[in-house]
């Protein structure tokens, strides 16, 4: 029976991978061909997909520590908590988390998840999905709400959304939890796409005020640059509440 091409594919991976050990860091094209018994091409085909594969781990697993620098400076300067976190399907996760020094504050817990839709977080994830894909994630077009203040509607988060991109950050105003407000921005990778998001958290009584929003938005929008640049972003990623030039 032949095999289905994506099982295939997935069995000459593994025999690849499989190929390699500490004392063998390096293979050759010609090799991989004459050990899978397949044409250059199709050896060199998928030693490409292997590479991107392995950027994509190494991006993730590097994301943290690259982010931390940028993290600590950010709450440094306004003493909220601040936060690092990537999406998974509708929820933002928490890779990183770094103690603001108010006296109040947030406390948080990297793996922390949160409903994307609610957090000032998981909005800055979102406004950078294509329309297509926040109608997969979102096939329902009402949403869960955690507080009175949540956007309960796919059609008020796709508004809210493009206000995102419009301003260049988002903000969680009592959303997630009540007297918890929360200021975020994205952060572009080396495709330049958003790949993470940063955000600082604290007491609505503190952060809600309009001056105190713009003081944190810029701050975050900061560390979200700073962060891409070492992630290695594109000089031309987009660069969100910025007029065209």
């Amino acid at each position: 029976m032949p095999r289905d091409g994506t099982v295939g594919a997935l069995l000459h991976g593994l025999a690849v991978l499989d190929m390699f050990s500490q004392d063998r860091p390096v293979i050759g094209i010609g090799e991989v061909a004459r050990h899978l018994g397949v044409h250059r091409s199709t050896a060199s085909r998928l030693a490409a997909k292997l590479a991107v594969l392995g950027e994509i781990a190494a991006a993730g697993s590097e994301l943290p520590s690259v982010a931390l620098p940028p993290l600590r400076d950010l709450v440094s300067r306004l003493g909220e908590t601040g936060h690092l976190g990537i999406l998974e399907g509708t929820e933002a996760v928490t890779v990183a988390v770094v103690d603001g020094w108010q006296t109040v504050r947030m406390h948080s817990w990297v793996g922390k998840r949160s409903p994307a839709h609610c957090s000032s977080m998981g909005k800055a994830l979102l406004a950078g999905l294509s329309t297509a894909d926040l109608l997969a994630r979102y096939p329902d077009p009402e949403l869960p709400a955690s507080t009175p203040a949540t956007i309960t509607t796919r059609d008020e988060l796709e508004k809210c959304l493009a206000d995102v991109r419009t301003r260049g950050y988002a903000e969680d105003r009592e959303e997630l939890e009540p007297h918890l407000y929360c200021v975020a921005a994205p952060v572009f990778g080396r495709d330049g796409t958003v790949v993470a998001s940063v955000s600082v958290s604290g007491p609505a009584s503190r952060l809600r005020e309009p001056a105190a929003v713009a003081t944190a938005a810029a701050e975050v929008r900061v560390a979200a640059r700073q962060i891409g640049v070492r992630l290695g972003a594109p000089k031309d990623s987009p660069d969100w509440g910025q007029p065209a030039s």
